[in-house]
């Protein structure tokens, strides 16, 4: 009987021996009994002999041919390790949860070609081809490239010449975008001028074809794939260029389970299959511009609107001078005037629901939710209080429960009750809202979506799905609401995000052949981010953060991982956490801070208490030294089986 090595998804740092009466080859699925069930497991290797006596048999052998191969398997192997997470549970989200069930690895629907490709109708520009001559000298070798061009200035047309020169030399291409929003106008464009199958691998899919995508992707069949952040795992044996647009999103990073940030795995799975990487974005990351100074990627500029569109003029508006609610006299009267010559018109929020605040005037009671520390929103058109951590909804009451007058009143704004006001104002034209609410259903999002590129005027509401990637070409004024929030905040990253979002937001303007129009509202007019942001210089805004955070000893000129517990009783996270805490600091690598345990920004999240202990230190290598030994010694600690805890490498949050 052979013996064979099986990963399998539970939270266990090891793999499992089994006994098995055939050969199978590495990558195969198998059915194995563990525990008091049968699960599906990977086999990772053949052995002769094992650190075990009693070994149970392989149930199953469920595929002909391995499902990963070994390039797949040594880039799983190394996320595992350098996210310090279980390699059966990284095996597993790499995996469509078909195969994860142990269905058959079939082809259902070959989709994704195209009948009918079109050449653009104009010229690229010196810049684009500049960019593309470089990247294209790079075609067969590791090389990392910044793709910083401004909102509008084609970056997607450089993407498609770089693809094409792939496709040529028969080989696959990855690209990655951060939002489901932006996958279909995405597709259609790399499907309307490359002659090859493009397969989007998403969560808004069905699982059938998700895993016909995974399998097209695997056999070669699919020419490009192109997903959100899971498609970082797609098994492409022909892989010759890795795009990733929008680098600077947040939404890379996945924030539950197994935590790791596909932007950051591309370096990896790029060197490892040594081709190009290019990251697309307007707005660049601190990380990526200090990669930059570091020479170790290739910054390639578009510093001009394609088509010659020009950047949209920005103003401000000083709220402190306005007090007639969320929208100011002056806003109204723009959106008036680009609407009547046929125009339209975005306002961005961000914030869902009716209202944030439900109160009581007379004794100041605020709805909050009972299982979480945070305030119940007002959702109008269903007449609820719900909480946005935990899904908590319940009926708001009609009269105050503290001091029993009937004074409760909402305040502040969301989309909702934003699209409520401008109904009023505008009672002639549609209004389109665009948030998570109004987006479940499966195909929402794409009417919107029609209803906008129809080109007919309309007010679009929306919150930050709406920040990027798209391109509406009859859109010439963006108003921002609400920007405060982000400078008052405690996040370190708040302002650089701030500075993204606000240029982001701005882009979606004049994207045509007229100038467009930004106009953001604010009580602090004087903060020193508008200045960069009004005159469109978020380099040198960045340079100066960079400047900040090397003094400060922030990332990335640190590396930083957190460890967070959480409990139902609050004590036990604190203690396991100084437990922790003491196992760290007795593995004595000095250059290591520790910091904690302190109580997470929102305490308390569905019934559970969570706690942070912070761990930097600008020595990569020692910092993952020290969490290695700490995962072989977790066992010691006590308290391990009475919390909910993991670890979280290079957090965004």
């Amino acid at each position: 009987m052979a013996i064979v090595e099986v990963a399998i998804p539970v939270p266990l740092n090891k793999t499992f021996d089994y006994l098995c009466d055939v050969e199978v080859a590495v990558g195969t699925r198998v059915r194995v009994p563990f525990i008091r069930k049968i699960v599906v497991g990977i086999v990772l290797g053949n052995k002769d002999k094992s650190d075990f006596d009693k070994l149970k048999s392989v149930e199953e052998v469920l595929d002909d041919t391995p499902i990963l191969d070994q390039p797949i398997l040594d880039f799983l192997f190394w996320s595992a390790k350098y996210y310090h997470h279980p390699i059966g549970e990284v095996i597993s989200a790499a995996l469509p949860k078909n195969l994860r069930l142990g269905k058959e690895a079939k082809i259902k629907k070959v989709t994704g070609l195209s009948i009918d490709t079109e050449k653009p109708d104009y010229k690229i520009t010196d810049e684009q081809s500049h960019a593309i001559d470089e990247i294209l000298k790079a075609q067969n070798s590791y090389h990392g490239f910044l793709l910083h061009g401004v909102t509008g200035s084609g970056k997607t047309e450089v993407y498609l010449n770089i693809t094409q020169a792939a496709l040529d030399q028969d080989k696959q291409v990855l690209v990655l975008v951060p939002e489901i929003g932006l996958t279909p106008q995405m597709v259609s464009r790399f499907e309307s001028r490359l002659e090859t199958r493009v397969v989007a691998i998403h969560s808004q899919l069905n699982e059938t074809q998700k895993l016909d995508a995974y399998l097209m992707a695997k056999n070669g069949e699919a020419g490009v794939v192109l997903g959100t952040r899971s498609a970082i795992f797609a098994p492409m044996p022909n892989l010759g260029l890795i795009i990733i647009d929008e680098e600077h999103d947040g939404s890379f990073k996945q924030q539950s389970n197994f935590r790791y940030s596909a932007r950051d795995l591309c370096f990896i799975r790029a060197k490892q299959a040594n081709i190009p990487l290019v990251l697309g974005t307007a707005t660049p990351s601190l990380e990526m511009l200090k990669n930059v100074m570091d020479k170790k990627i290739t910054r390639l500029t578009l510093t001009q609107r394609a088509g010659g569109a020009t950047m949209p003029k920005v103003s401000l508006i000083d709220m402190r001078q306005h007090f007639d609610g969320l929208l100011s006299a002056l806003l109204l009267e723009k959106m008036q005037q680009y609407l009547s010559k046929g125009k339209q018109v975005m306002l961005f929020i961000n914030r869902r629901g009716y209202a944030p605040v439900y109160y009581c005037k007379e004794c100041g009671w605020k709805a909050e939710c009972g299982r979480c520390d945070s305030g119940m929103i007002y959702h109008r058109h269903i007449n609820r209080l719900k909480c946005h951590h935990c899904g908590d909804e319940k009926i708001p009451e009609h009269t105050c429960p503290d001091c029993k007058q009937p004074s409760l009143e909402v305040l502040g704004y969301g989309t909702e009750r934003l699209e409520e006001t401008l109904s009023s104002h505008f009672s002639d034209t549609p209004i389109i809202r665009i948030d998570r609410d109004t987006t479940r259903r499966k195909k929402a999002f794409g009417e919107h979506l029609k209803q906008i590129n129809s080109g007919e005027p309309c007010i679009i509401v929306g919150t930050q799905m709406l920040a990027k990637g798209h391109d509406f070409s009859n859109l010439a004024m963006v108003g921002i609401l609400d920007t405060d929030a982000g400078l008052l905040s405690l996040d370190f990253r708040a302002t650089e995000h701030l500075a993204q979002l606000l240029i982001q937001v701005s882009g979606r303007a004049g994207r045509a052949k007229e100038q467009g129009e930004v106009v953001i509202q604010t009580r602090y007019p004087d903060h020193p981010i508008f200045s960069y942001v009004l005159s469109s210089r978020y380099t040198q805004f960045a340079s100066q953060l960079l400047k900040q955070r090397s003094s400060a000893l922030l990332p990335p000129f640190s590396h930083q991982a957190l460890l967070c517990a959480n409990a139902k009783n609050k004590q036990v996270a604190e203690d396991f956490l100084r437990e922790a805490a003491g196992l760290l600091k007795s593995i004595q690598i000095d250059v290591v801070e520790i910091w904690g345990p302190v109580a997470n920004i929102i305490e308390k999240k569905s019934d559970y208490y969570y706690f942070n202990l912070y761990l930097q230190s600008n020595d990569r290598k020692a910092l993952h030294q020290m969490l290695s030994t700490f995962n072989e010694h977790i066992d010691t600690l006590k308290l391990r089986n009475k919390v909910r805890w993991y670890l979280d490498i290079d957090p965004i949050e």
